[in-house]
Protein backbone atom coordinates (compact mmCIF):
# COMPACT_ATOMS: atom_id res chain seq x y z
CA UNK A 1 0.00 0.00 0.00
CA UNK A 2 1.90 3.00 -1.24
CA UNK A 3 -0.84 5.56 -1.85
CA UNK A 4 -4.18 6.63 -0.54
CA UNK A 5 -6.99 8.95 -1.62
CA UNK A 6 -6.63 12.54 -0.52
CA UNK A 7 -8.89 13.67 2.28
CA UNK A 8 -9.89 10.15 3.32
CA UNK A 9 -11.54 10.39 6.77
CA UNK A 10 -9.47 8.80 9.51
CA UNK A 11 -12.16 6.22 10.25
CA UNK A 12 -12.35 5.24 6.58
CA UNK A 13 -8.58 4.95 6.36
CA UNK A 14 -8.55 2.63 9.38
CA UNK A 15 -11.29 0.51 7.82
CA UNK A 16 -9.46 0.20 4.51
CA UNK A 17 -6.12 -0.65 6.08
CA UNK A 18 -7.74 -3.31 8.28
CA UNK A 19 -9.63 -4.75 5.31
CA UNK A 20 -6.57 -4.89 3.08
CA UNK A 21 -4.52 -6.47 5.86
CA UNK A 22 -6.92 -9.43 5.82
CA UNK A 23 -7.44 -9.49 2.04
CA UNK A 24 -8.34 -11.19 -0.13
CA UNK A 25 -11.97 -11.23 0.94
CA UNK A 26 -13.62 -14.14 -0.90
CA UNK A 27 -17.17 -13.48 -2.10
CA UNK A 28 -18.82 -16.78 -2.95
CA UNK A 29 -22.11 -16.58 -4.88
CA UNK A 30 -24.43 -19.57 -5.11
CA UNK A 31 -26.11 -19.98 -8.51
CA UNK A 32 -28.41 -22.71 -9.83
CA UNK A 33 -30.41 -23.51 -12.97
CA UNK A 34 -32.82 -20.64 -13.45
CA UNK A 35 -30.85 -18.22 -11.27
CA UNK A 36 -30.96 -14.56 -12.22
CA UNK A 37 -27.95 -13.37 -14.16
CA UNK A 38 -28.78 -9.82 -13.13
CA UNK A 39 -28.34 -10.40 -9.40
CA UNK A 40 -25.03 -12.16 -9.85
CA UNK A 41 -23.65 -9.55 -12.23
CA UNK A 42 -25.10 -6.51 -10.41
CA UNK A 43 -23.55 -7.31 -7.05
CA UNK A 44 -20.31 -8.41 -8.73
CA UNK A 45 -20.10 -5.14 -10.64
CA UNK A 46 -20.27 -3.14 -7.40
CA UNK A 47 -17.52 -5.21 -5.78
CA UNK A 48 -15.38 -5.19 -8.93
CA UNK A 49 -15.65 -1.40 -9.11
CA UNK A 50 -14.54 -1.20 -5.48
CA UNK A 51 -11.52 -3.31 -6.42
CA UNK A 52 -10.64 -0.80 -9.11
CA UNK A 53 -10.78 2.11 -6.68
CA UNK A 54 -8.59 0.29 -4.19
CA UNK A 55 -6.04 -0.48 -6.89
CA UNK A 56 -5.85 3.10 -8.14
CA UNK A 57 -6.10 4.93 -4.82
CA UNK A 58 -4.07 2.61 -2.59
CA UNK A 59 -1.51 1.26 -5.04
CA UNK A 60 -2.30 -2.41 -4.49
CA UNK A 61 -1.69 -4.95 -7.27
CA UNK A 62 -4.34 -7.52 -6.30
CA UNK A 63 -8.11 -7.74 -6.01
CA UNK A 64 -9.23 -7.19 -2.44
CA UNK A 65 -12.58 -8.79 -3.26
CA UNK A 66 -12.11 -12.17 -4.94
CA UNK A 67 -15.31 -13.26 -6.65
CA UNK A 68 -16.23 -16.90 -7.19
CA UNK A 69 -19.38 -18.73 -8.28
CA UNK A 70 -20.61 -22.02 -6.82
CA UNK A 71 -23.29 -24.26 -8.35
CA UNK A 72 -25.05 -27.54 -7.50
CA UNK A 73 -22.95 -29.38 -10.10
CA UNK A 74 -19.81 -28.77 -12.13
CA UNK A 75 -20.18 -27.60 -15.71
CA UNK A 76 -22.13 -24.75 -17.33
CA UNK A 77 -25.30 -23.62 -15.53
CA UNK A 78 -28.24 -22.25 -17.54
CA UNK A 79 -29.39 -18.99 -15.98
CA UNK A 80 -32.46 -17.00 -16.84
CA UNK A 81 -32.54 -15.22 -20.21
CA UNK A 82 -30.77 -18.24 -21.73
CA UNK A 83 -27.33 -17.24 -20.47
CA UNK A 84 -24.88 -19.86 -19.23
CA UNK A 85 -22.26 -19.47 -16.51
CA UNK A 86 -19.34 -21.75 -15.69
CA UNK A 87 -18.99 -22.06 -11.89
CA UNK A 88 -15.62 -22.06 -10.16
CA UNK A 89 -16.63 -24.97 -7.95
CA UNK A 90 -19.62 -27.09 -7.00
CA UNK A 91 -21.37 -27.70 -3.70
CA UNK A 92 -19.72 -31.13 -3.61
CA UNK A 93 -16.24 -29.60 -3.33
CA UNK A 94 -14.76 -29.02 0.14
CA UNK A 95 -15.99 -25.81 1.75
CA UNK A 96 -13.33 -23.19 2.36
CA UNK A 97 -13.31 -20.03 4.43
CA UNK A 98 -15.49 -17.33 2.88
CA UNK A 99 -15.64 -13.61 3.48
CA UNK A 100 -19.16 -13.10 2.13
CA UNK A 101 -21.63 -15.78 1.08
CA UNK A 102 -24.21 -14.51 -1.44
CA UNK A 103 -27.38 -16.46 -2.23
CA UNK A 104 -28.75 -15.56 -5.62
CA UNK A 105 -32.38 -15.18 -6.62
CA UNK A 106 -34.04 -16.99 -9.48
CA UNK A 107 -37.16 -18.52 -10.92
CA UNK A 108 -39.66 -20.21 -8.64
CA UNK A 109 -38.68 -23.57 -10.12
CA UNK A 110 -35.00 -22.83 -9.52
CA UNK A 111 -35.54 -21.79 -5.89
CA UNK A 112 -37.83 -24.77 -5.24
CA UNK A 113 -35.21 -27.08 -6.74
CA UNK A 114 -32.59 -25.77 -4.30
CA UNK A 115 -34.97 -26.02 -1.34
CA UNK A 116 -35.46 -29.70 -2.13
CA UNK A 117 -31.79 -30.41 -2.84
CA UNK A 118 -30.12 -31.75 0.31
CA UNK A 119 -26.65 -31.20 -1.15
CA UNK A 120 -27.36 -27.53 -1.83
CA UNK A 121 -28.97 -26.82 1.53
CA UNK A 122 -26.22 -28.70 3.34
CA UNK A 123 -23.58 -26.69 1.49
CA UNK A 124 -25.30 -23.40 2.39
CA UNK A 125 -25.23 -24.31 6.09
CA UNK A 126 -21.58 -25.43 5.98
CA UNK A 127 -20.48 -22.41 3.97
CA UNK A 128 -22.38 -20.03 6.27
CA UNK A 129 -20.55 -21.52 9.25
CA UNK A 130 -17.23 -20.54 7.65
CA UNK A 131 -18.37 -17.15 6.34
CA UNK A 132 -17.91 -13.78 7.98
CA UNK A 133 -21.36 -12.75 6.73
CA UNK A 134 -24.19 -14.16 4.63
CA UNK A 135 -26.51 -12.23 2.33
CA UNK A 136 -29.49 -13.21 0.21
CA UNK A 137 -30.66 -11.39 -2.88
CA UNK A 138 -34.40 -11.19 -3.54
CA UNK A 139 -35.95 -14.69 -3.44
CA UNK A 140 -32.63 -16.09 -2.28
CA UNK A 141 -34.13 -15.21 1.12
CA UNK A 142 -36.07 -18.49 0.91
CA UNK A 143 -32.74 -20.36 0.92
CA UNK A 144 -31.52 -18.21 3.80
CA UNK A 145 -34.62 -18.97 5.86
CA UNK A 146 -34.81 -22.67 4.95
CA UNK A 147 -31.20 -23.09 6.08
CA UNK A 148 -32.15 -21.64 9.46
CA UNK A 149 -29.69 -18.77 9.14
CA UNK A 150 -32.11 -15.93 9.84
CA UNK A 151 -33.74 -15.96 13.25
CA UNK A 152 -36.08 -12.99 13.26
CA UNK A 153 -36.30 -10.45 10.44
CA UNK A 154 -35.94 -10.85 6.69
CA UNK A 155 -36.93 -9.15 3.47
CA UNK A 156 -37.40 -10.22 -0.12
CA UNK A 157 -39.10 -8.94 -3.24
CA UNK A 158 -42.45 -7.34 -2.35
CA UNK A 159 -44.22 -9.84 -4.62
CA UNK A 160 -42.86 -12.80 -2.63
CA UNK A 161 -43.50 -11.46 0.88
CA UNK A 162 -46.85 -13.18 1.39
CA UNK A 163 -45.44 -16.49 0.19
CA UNK A 164 -42.52 -16.12 2.59
CA UNK A 165 -44.84 -15.30 5.49
CA UNK A 166 -46.82 -18.46 4.77
CA UNK A 167 -43.75 -20.70 4.54
CA UNK A 168 -41.89 -19.14 7.49
CA UNK A 169 -44.56 -17.85 9.90
CA UNK A 170 -41.99 -17.48 12.70
CA UNK A 171 -40.15 -14.72 10.79
CA UNK A 172 -40.97 -11.03 10.54
CA UNK A 173 -41.06 -10.49 6.77
CA UNK A 174 -40.52 -6.80 6.21
CA UNK A 175 -41.83 -5.78 2.79
CA UNK A 176 -40.86 -2.14 3.35
CA UNK A 177 -37.09 -2.56 3.25
CA UNK A 178 -34.51 -2.49 0.50
CA UNK A 179 -32.38 -4.66 2.77
CA UNK A 180 -32.33 -5.85 6.37
CA UNK A 181 -29.40 -6.68 8.61
CA UNK A 182 -29.62 -9.10 11.52
CA UNK A 183 -26.20 -9.63 13.06
CA UNK A 184 -24.02 -10.88 10.20
CA UNK A 185 -27.03 -11.96 8.13
CA UNK A 186 -28.40 -9.73 5.38
CA UNK A 187 -31.37 -10.02 3.06
CA UNK A 188 -32.32 -7.69 0.24
CA UNK A 189 -35.35 -6.95 -1.90
CA UNK A 190 -35.76 -7.36 -5.65
CA UNK A 191 -33.84 -6.29 -8.74
CA UNK A 192 -31.54 -3.31 -8.15
CA UNK A 193 -31.70 -3.86 -4.37
CA UNK A 194 -28.88 -6.38 -4.81
CA UNK A 195 -26.63 -3.51 -5.89
CA UNK A 196 -27.84 -1.39 -2.94
CA UNK A 197 -26.90 -4.26 -0.65
CA UNK A 198 -23.48 -4.75 -2.26
CA UNK A 199 -22.81 -1.03 -1.95
CA UNK A 200 -23.79 -1.11 1.73
CA UNK A 201 -21.31 -3.95 2.26
CA UNK A 202 -18.60 -1.90 0.54
CA UNK A 203 -19.40 1.04 2.83
CA UNK A 204 -19.24 -1.27 5.84
CA UNK A 205 -15.86 -2.65 4.73
CA UNK A 206 -14.19 0.42 3.25
CA UNK A 207 -16.02 3.51 4.45
CA UNK A 208 -18.44 6.03 3.06
CA UNK A 209 -16.04 7.94 0.78
CA UNK A 210 -14.95 4.94 -1.27
CA UNK A 211 -18.52 3.63 -1.42
CA UNK A 212 -19.63 7.04 -2.67
CA UNK A 213 -17.01 6.90 -5.42
CA UNK A 214 -18.25 3.47 -6.46
CA UNK A 215 -21.84 4.75 -6.52
CA UNK A 216 -20.78 7.71 -8.65
CA UNK A 217 -19.03 5.43 -11.16
CA UNK A 218 -22.11 3.23 -11.45
CA UNK A 219 -24.50 6.20 -11.55
CA UNK A 220 -26.47 5.00 -8.54
CA UNK A 221 -27.42 6.38 -5.14
CA UNK A 222 -25.26 5.53 -2.14
CA UNK A 223 -28.57 5.56 -0.28
CA UNK A 224 -31.73 5.81 -2.34
CA UNK A 225 -34.08 8.75 -1.96
CA UNK A 226 -36.74 7.49 0.40
CA UNK A 227 -34.25 5.45 2.37
CA UNK A 228 -34.45 1.70 2.77
CA UNK A 229 -37.95 1.35 1.37
CA UNK A 230 -39.36 -0.73 -1.47
CA UNK A 231 -42.33 1.63 -1.57
CA UNK A 232 -41.97 4.35 -4.16
CA UNK A 233 -44.64 6.77 -5.25
CA UNK A 234 -42.70 7.10 -8.50
CA UNK A 235 -43.12 3.37 -9.15
CA UNK A 236 -46.77 3.53 -8.25
CA UNK A 237 -47.17 6.43 -10.66
CA UNK A 238 -45.77 4.26 -13.45
CA UNK A 239 -48.17 1.48 -12.52
CA UNK A 240 -51.39 3.48 -12.87
CA UNK A 241 -53.18 2.40 -16.01
CA UNK A 242 -56.44 4.32 -15.83
CA UNK A 243 -56.41 7.25 -18.25
CA UNK A 244 -58.26 9.40 -15.74
CA UNK A 245 -55.42 9.10 -13.23
CA UNK A 246 -52.48 9.47 -15.59
CA UNK A 247 -50.39 12.41 -14.50
CA UNK A 248 -52.03 12.72 -11.08
CA UNK A 249 -49.39 10.79 -9.06
CA UNK A 250 -46.64 12.90 -10.64
CA UNK A 251 -48.61 16.06 -9.88
CA UNK A 252 -49.04 14.99 -6.26
CA UNK A 253 -45.27 14.42 -5.93
CA UNK A 254 -44.58 17.92 -7.27
CA UNK A 255 -47.24 19.64 -5.16
CA UNK A 256 -47.04 18.11 -1.72
CA UNK A 257 -47.73 21.48 -0.07
CA UNK A 258 -51.07 21.87 -1.90
CA UNK A 259 -54.55 20.83 -0.75
CA UNK A 260 -54.43 17.10 -1.45
CA UNK A 261 -57.72 16.14 0.12
CA UNK A 262 -59.93 13.58 -1.61
CA UNK A 263 -62.29 16.36 -2.67
CA UNK A 264 -59.50 18.45 -4.19
CA UNK A 265 -57.89 15.52 -6.02
CA UNK A 266 -61.25 14.27 -7.30
CA UNK A 267 -62.06 17.73 -8.63
CA UNK A 268 -58.71 17.85 -10.40
CA UNK A 269 -59.50 14.72 -12.45
CA UNK A 270 -63.19 15.54 -12.86
CA UNK A 271 -64.66 12.75 -10.74
CA UNK A 272 -66.93 12.53 -7.76
CA UNK A 273 -65.02 11.91 -4.51
CA UNK A 274 -66.60 8.47 -4.15
CA UNK A 275 -65.76 7.31 -7.68
CA UNK A 276 -62.27 8.80 -7.46
CA UNK A 277 -61.54 7.00 -4.20
CA UNK A 278 -62.69 3.68 -5.66
CA UNK A 279 -60.60 4.02 -8.84
CA UNK A 280 -57.53 5.35 -7.05
CA UNK A 281 -57.54 2.50 -4.51
CA UNK A 282 -57.99 -0.08 -7.28
CA UNK A 283 -54.96 1.32 -9.13
CA UNK A 284 -52.54 1.92 -6.26
CA UNK A 285 -53.81 -0.44 -3.54
CA UNK A 286 -53.81 2.60 -1.25
CA UNK A 287 -56.52 5.08 -0.33
CA UNK A 288 -55.82 8.62 -1.59
CA UNK A 289 -55.14 9.76 1.97
CA UNK A 290 -52.65 6.94 2.62
CA UNK A 291 -50.96 7.55 -0.73
CA UNK A 292 -50.51 11.25 0.01
CA UNK A 293 -49.22 10.46 3.48
CA UNK A 294 -46.68 8.00 2.09
CA UNK A 295 -45.62 10.46 -0.63
CA UNK A 296 -45.01 13.13 2.02
CA UNK A 297 -43.12 10.64 4.16
CA UNK A 298 -40.97 9.62 1.20
CA UNK A 299 -40.16 13.25 0.45
CA UNK A 300 -39.34 13.95 4.10
CA UNK A 301 -36.96 11.00 4.27
CA UNK A 302 -35.23 12.15 1.10
CA UNK A 303 -34.74 15.66 2.53
CA UNK A 304 -33.43 14.25 5.81
CA UNK A 305 -30.95 11.98 4.05
CA UNK A 306 -29.70 14.51 1.49
CA UNK A 307 -29.83 17.86 3.31
CA UNK A 308 -29.14 19.33 6.74
CA UNK A 309 -32.45 21.16 6.99
CA UNK A 310 -34.04 21.49 10.44
CA UNK A 311 -36.84 19.02 10.99
CA UNK A 312 -39.45 21.78 11.03
CA UNK A 313 -38.31 22.89 7.56
CA UNK A 314 -38.38 19.28 6.36
CA UNK A 315 -41.96 18.91 7.59
CA UNK A 316 -43.03 22.08 5.81
CA UNK A 317 -41.32 21.23 2.51
CA UNK A 318 -42.82 17.74 2.57
CA UNK A 319 -46.31 19.19 2.96
CA UNK A 320 -47.11 18.30 6.57
CA UNK A 321 -49.43 20.87 8.11
CA UNK A 322 -47.93 20.50 11.58
CA UNK A 323 -44.96 19.00 13.34
CA UNK A 324 -47.35 16.77 15.28
CA UNK A 325 -48.69 15.20 12.05
CA UNK A 326 -45.12 14.88 10.78
CA UNK A 327 -44.13 13.02 13.93
CA UNK A 328 -47.24 10.82 14.01
CA UNK A 329 -46.70 9.76 10.39
CA UNK A 330 -43.12 8.64 11.08
CA UNK A 331 -44.12 6.67 14.16
CA UNK A 332 -47.11 5.08 12.41
CA UNK A 333 -45.18 3.86 9.35
CA UNK A 334 -41.60 3.47 10.59
CA UNK A 335 -41.93 2.92 14.33
CA UNK A 336 -39.54 5.80 15.14
CA UNK A 337 -39.82 9.57 15.49
CA UNK A 338 -38.24 11.89 12.87
CA UNK A 339 -35.47 12.76 15.32
CA UNK A 340 -34.74 9.08 16.00
CA UNK A 341 -34.75 8.33 12.28
CA UNK A 342 -32.33 11.18 11.64
CA UNK A 343 -29.95 10.02 14.36
CA UNK A 344 -30.06 6.32 13.56
CA UNK A 345 -30.57 5.90 9.83
CA UNK A 346 -29.21 8.96 8.03
CA UNK A 347 -25.67 9.89 7.06
CA UNK A 348 -23.33 7.01 7.82
CA UNK A 349 -25.50 5.57 10.57
CA UNK A 350 -26.67 1.96 10.71
CA UNK A 351 -29.45 0.56 8.58
CA UNK A 352 -32.78 -0.41 10.21
CA UNK A 353 -32.47 -3.41 12.47
CA UNK A 354 -34.70 -6.32 13.35
CA UNK A 355 -35.84 -4.56 16.53
CA UNK A 356 -37.28 -1.64 14.57
CA UNK A 357 -38.95 -4.00 12.12
CA UNK A 358 -40.49 -6.02 14.93
CA UNK A 359 -41.78 -2.83 16.52
CA UNK A 360 -43.70 -2.17 13.32
CA UNK A 361 -44.90 -5.72 12.70
CA UNK A 362 -48.38 -4.93 14.02
CA UNK A 363 -49.04 -3.06 10.78
CA UNK A 364 -49.19 -6.41 8.98
CA UNK A 365 -48.60 -6.82 5.26
CA UNK A 366 -48.15 -3.51 3.48
CA UNK A 367 -49.65 -2.72 0.06
CA UNK A 368 -47.16 -2.44 -2.76
CA UNK A 369 -47.50 -2.33 -6.49
CA UNK A 370 -50.56 -3.86 -8.13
Amino acid sequence: MTRKTKHVPARDEDLIRAFLAKAPHVVSTLIFPGASAYYVSGASEVLSTANGHLRSAWGIDFDAYVLEVVAPTAGPVSLDMGLKMLPDRSVKDPVRAIGTLLLSAGSSAGIDGCLQDKDVMGWIRRAAAKAERVASMCTGAFLLAEAGLVQHAVTTHWGACDRMRQRFPHLVVNGDSIFVKEGNIYSSAGSTASMDLALALVEEDLGRKLAMNVARDLVMFLKRPGGQSQFSTALLAQATNTDALKGLPEWIADNLDEDLSVEALAARVGMSPRNFTRIFAAETKLTPAKYVERARLERARQLMEETKLPLQSVATKAGFDSHQNFRRTFVRWLGVTPAEYLNRFCGSGPIPTAAVIAKNSHLGPQPWLP
